[in-house]
């Protein structure tokens, strides 16, 4: 009975902070993604990913203590700046050799938030939801950096190809998120901490996926 209790709160969560970035991606088109830069979609996605998630620590919403619990803790604000500054070395460090051969690029953004987005080095293949093998190195880092210091979420974004109907755009963007996110599964993220979502109508039809790490904070 508590093993199910415990699956459901872990689905809720995912299903709320899943919506959060739908919301947020959805607000991003409306208002014009072809004048939206990385940075401010993926601080929009941070910033709305935050929101909700301080909203549910401190309101003490029950579905909280199992966020927290799936994140090894959460971070008071005067310690989430430092903490995600190093997050980030950490990132660049271990990721020197992709960035340089121009397979990643690693960003911070506004509310602390990291944006690691793929190249067309490592872009899915057209028409494909399966994960290059190239991008899998990258992957493995965020989930060793992830798992190392808990007390961040990530959400991935899926993105589409320059072709089909939109709704085979949409079936696309949405299983190359699912994809990334069943990998980082694999590689030992708690389920409550990774959402995947599409973003059909994004600018970039380049088949790229962004992955946006939020810090986890309490009130």
């Amino acid at each position: 009975m508590q093993s199910s209790k415990n699956r459901l709160i872990c689905k809720r969560m995912v299903i709320l902070v899943s919506l959060v970035v739908f919301f947020a991606t959805g607000c991003a088109n409306n208002g014009g993604p072809a004048n939206m830069t990385d940075t401010a979609k993926g601080g929009l996605l941070g910033g709305a990913g935050g929101a909700a998630l301080g909203a549910i620590i401190d309101h003490g919403n029950p579905l909280a203590g199992a966020l927290i619990g799936a994140a090894g803790g959460a971070l008071s604000g005067a310690l989430v700046g430092h903490f995600m500054d190093d997050r980030k070395k950490n990132l660049e460090q271990a990721l020197t050799p992709q960035i340089n051969a121009g397979e990643v690029s690693v960003q911070i953004l506004k509310d602390n938030a990291l944006l690691v987005t793929q190249t067309g080095e490592t872009a899915f293949a057209p028409a494909s939801a399966v994960v290059n093998p190239g991008f899998i190195p990258t992957l493995k880092t965020i989930a060793n950096v992830v798992n190392t210091y808990g007390k961040t979420t990530i959400a991935v974004l899926g993105h589409p190809d320059d072709a089909g109907t939109e709704a085979q755009r949409r079936e696309i963007a949405d299983q190359r998120a699912e994809a990334v996110r069943n990998m980082f599964l694999g590689m030992g993220v708690s389920p409550a901490l990774v959402t995947a979502s599409g973003y059909p109508n994004s600018k970039y039809r380049d088949s790229r996926v962004e992955l946006v790490i939020q810090p986890l904070i309490s009130g």
